[in-house]
């Protein structure tokens, strides 16, 4: 009898096993109870069964994570901040979780094996620890959960944060399924174009075409040729492959329909064509749902991955502003889309004929869609229709246009609660920041400040922007609305007081006046201090920095760059294999096949290497516009609000620039002498403005006419001068009020501070001759009217002063009481 007792446990030890198996498989329907429901999109009853499944697997982060996601689809997501936090506890839980199934693991390892017993008792743990070691990797994979904190954060238009958190999955995607990598590589396309990094976009487009075969060429017809299975569902639930009795993958293409359905059939169809009339790339918005939903799981073809991708390539050309190859590619998606809806489409071509300067076939192209009855479509026409006008110079009604846009884009702020898709299409702050523009170009400084302001959430990380924001005071200062010291301007008058009569009579020249009512603390009203001099200081210093952390941030990248190429090169001559990089700019194509299809892919590598050269090339032309303006205005500043240290350590930083125009060394010599005078040190200021000064005493020209009148013009691929890079052409024009002297007026200039520096030094002959020749070509400048008049009266010369005071017509008289002295 004492064998049967043996017998008898066996039946005992496997029934908590039956009953777990049994809970395993309940868990299981339930999770695939909860996926339908969540694909058919009744979202309630989807709740209500992952609320059962969260009472049977209490504390499983990816149930948490389903039932957020859920829950977010089900109410719009009213508080996205909140659910990236419980995304983000969510994966903190399930590295947790991670970590501890890794030492569990480790530690049945050890066990099984030193174990000395019988391989009848050991088995058991051993199958355990092994199953442990190889599944906690998929059981706790967080994949899905940082690719959605990622999209969120995209929707939300906070695109730094969500790329610093997206790139760690593209850097290890190979072991991600192909379905995710998909959408995490499309998703970082989206935020790359946004960001306007060619480098980065470039080398997904072409790990995309390796990895999944889709790579295109121009005489390539065939787009209907089919790629891997698990690719051509490009919209298919996230990690189908799994086993369908694992319940940890709980509606897991919640993330899938967040990125591609993102919360409505309707929301993100459109484009924004032109973002901000000061950016390079005009495509702010991507395309998240661009082909027709025929069925409720989104399933796309490989055509439509083709379209997709073939669309991101277009727009990457047009960022480059390589506009041939960018035509040419265009005409293959227009190829391609046949029998789709092409709006995207024309949208697209409607860009590159506004890049290339054909603004009336770009409004005609602007006005095909017909779709346009949604108050973001309107949006997205009106701001477009107010970009083309604003190149045709048309600035009042580009402001008309712009107002339409803004009413549609707040009219979407009405709902209550504002959702997550409502945020996503939110447009008003870029098109706060396109009407502010026009308010700057025509005249309206305070207009255009609280335009600025608004876009002030969005646009904070741009050098540009806090350029243009520190312009308004600086506009103001020009129209008479702020008063500074030594800040005056052609259409300023000179008061001059008439005191007693007879011979008692005397006139008392006021400093220059200007028709001012602030002064530089600003406007205390509803402008608050967005108009003053100092806070044009501080959006002056925080351009800078910015400036300088992007500058730092590419030596750093290209440092990183040259490793990976050394030690490419290195494996190269081992003969061990290359592999890509999210910094690479030139992967390697994808096999050849019969159509010959990686012939294509290297005349595209090459021809993507030539883009991005050039547009790294037109980006660092424009910084140096930027960098230079940022100086200028700045030391200007500084002299105005009396710091002359200031002012000259900043002059000089602006003389030192590699390649500064000569424009901006003429502002940088005037500035440095008007502040070494100002310190009480005539001969060094009357040093720099030597260097202009030629040896029978005549001043050369600081600058020609051209570097005067030429708008910098770059071509584009087919050499045609009509395109105009949007960056370069604003940044002459709108910042002309302060480096707008012709060479002759600027000539002027450098007579009359060297005429006053030579009176201040008692060479009263050199001083009377030098302000004599800047008086002639300065005839209404009412400083160079008020030096001559100086330097005649330390001659004695009364009478000759007061008829060129009466010659002149920004000079009133006015009868007054003012009390003199001598």
């Amino acid at each position: 009898m004492e064998p049967a007792a043996p017998k008898e446990a066996p039946p005992t030890q496997p029934q908590p096993a039956v009953e777990e198996d049994g809970m395993l498989s309940a868990t299981a329907a339930m999770a695939r109870d909860a996926a339908v429901q969540f694909q058919s999109r009744r979202y309630a009853e989807c709740a209500e069964v992952l609320a059962q499944l969260v009472l049977k697997k209490e504390g499983d982060p990816k149930v948490l994570h389903n039932m957020a996601i859920t829950e977010s689809f089900l109410d719009g997501c009213p508080d996205p901040k909140k659910l990236i936090e419980i995304l983000r506890n969510v994966k903190k839980r399930s590295d947790e979780l991670a970590c501890s199934s890794r030492e569990q693991a480790d530690s049945a390892n050890g066990v099984g094996n030193n174990t000395s017993e019988p391989r009848g008792s050991g088995i058991a743990p051993l199958i355990s620890a092994a199953h442990n070691a190889t599944a906690y990797g998929d059981e706790f994979d967080t994949t899905i959960i940082t690719f959605n904190t990622a999209l969120i954060l995209y929707h939300l238009h906070d695109y730094e944060t969500s790329l610093s958190t997206l790139e760690p999955l593209y850097r290890n995607i190979e072991p991600i399924d192909e379905t995710t990598a998909l959408h995490v590589c499309f998703l970082l396309l989206d935020i790359t174009l946004a960001l306007q990094d060619a480098s980065k976009a470039a080398g997904i487009i072409q790990y995309l075409e390796r990895s999944f075969g889709v790579a295109i060429t121009v005489n390539h017809n065939e787009v209907t040729s089919t790629v891997q299975p698990q690719s051509a569902q490009l919209k298919s639930p996230a990690r189908s492959s799994t086993p369908p009795d694992s319940d940890s993958n709980t509606c897991a293409a919640g993330s899938e329909i967040l990125s591609v359905g993102s919360f409505s059939d309707d929301t993100l169809e459109f484009e924004s064509l032109y973002s901000t009339l000061d950016g390079g790339n005009h495509l702010s918005r991507p395309i998240l749902n661009e082909f027709p939903r025929p069925s409720a799981d989104l399933a796309a073809t490989a055509a439509d991955l083709k379209v997709r991708l073939q669309i991101y390539k277009v727009r990457l050309l047009l960022l480059t502003r390589n506009l041939k190859v960018a035509k040419r590619e265009l005409k293959v998606l227009m190829n391609m889309a046949r029998g789709r809806d092409s709006s995207t489409e024309l949208l697209l071509k409607s860009q590159l004929e506004y890049a290339r300067g054909n603004y009336r076939k770009a409004v005609k192209l602007l006005s095909t869609p017909n779709n346009r009855t949604e108050p973001v479509m309107l949006a997205m026409f009106y701001n477009n229709l107010g970009c083309i006008l604003h190149q045709q110079r048309s600035y009042h009604t580009s402001i008309l246009c712009f107002s339409k846009a803004l009413k549609y884009s707040l009219a979407l702020r009405s709902e209550k609660p504002l959702k997550l898709s409502t945020l996503s299409q939110d447009k008003s702050c870029l098109v706060s920041y396109n009407c502010g523009i026009q308010h700057l170009m025509c005249g309206k400084p305070l207009l255009a400040a609280r335009c600025f302001r608004e876009a002030l959430p969005l646009l904070h990380h741009r050098p540009l922007f806090w350029l243009r924001f520190a312009e308004c005071s600086l506009l103001a200062l020009e129209k008479g609305l702020l008063t500074a010291r030594g800040a005056t301007s052609c259409n300023d008058e000179i008061e001059i007081h008439v005191v007693g009569s007879g011979k008692w009579r005397n006139l008392v020249i006021n400093p220059v006046n200007s028709a001012s009512h602030y002064s530089d603390s600003g406007s205390s009203d509803e402008n608050g201090n967005l108009i003053s001099l100092r806070f044009a200081r501080q959006c002056l210093l925080n351009a800078q920095l910015l400036m300088d952390a992007c500058e730092q941030k590419k030596m750093v990248i290209a440092s990183d760059a040259e490793d990976c190429n050394q030690g490419a090169q290195c494996q190269k001559n081992s003969g061990q294999k290359n592999t890509i990089s999210l910094e690479s700019k030139v992967p390697s194509g994808p096999t050849t096949n019969a159509n010959g299809e990686q012939k294509g892919v290297a005349i595209l590598n090459a021809t993507m290497q030539s883009s991005l050269a050039m547009y790294d090339d037109i980006c660092r032309k424009e910084n140096l516009i930027i960098r230079q303006a940022i100086l200028g205005d700045l030391v200007f500043i500084e002299l105005c609000l009396e710091n002359p240290l200031k002012a000259l350590s900043t002059a000089k930083s602006l003389m030192q620039l590699p390649e500064c125009s000569r424009m901006y060394l003429f502002l940088g010599h005037v500035y440095a002498a008007e502040a070494l005078c100002t310190l009480n040190m005539p001969k060094e200021a009357a040093e720099q403005l030597t260097v202009y000064l030629r040896d029978d005493n005549d001043v050369e020209l600081p600058y020609s006419v051209e570097n005067h009148e030429k708008a910098p013009v770059e071509k584009d691929s087919d050499g045609e001068d009509t395109v105009t890079p949007t960056v370069t052409k604003l940044t002459s024009e709108e910042t002309q009020h302060s480096v707008s002297l012709k060479p002759e007026e600027a000539c002027g200039v450098v007579y009359v501070d060297l005429g006053m520096t030579a009176a201040v030094q008692g060479d009263l002959e050199q001083a009377s001759y030098m302000v004599s020749r800047g008086l002639t070509l300065l005839p209404n400048n009412p400083r160079a009217l008020l030096a001559s008049v100086y330097v005649d009266l330390l001659q004695g010369k009364a009478q000759e002063a007061i008829g060129k005071l009466r010659r002149c017509r920004n000079v009133r008289f006015r009868t007054s009481s003012v009390a003199t002295s001598r």
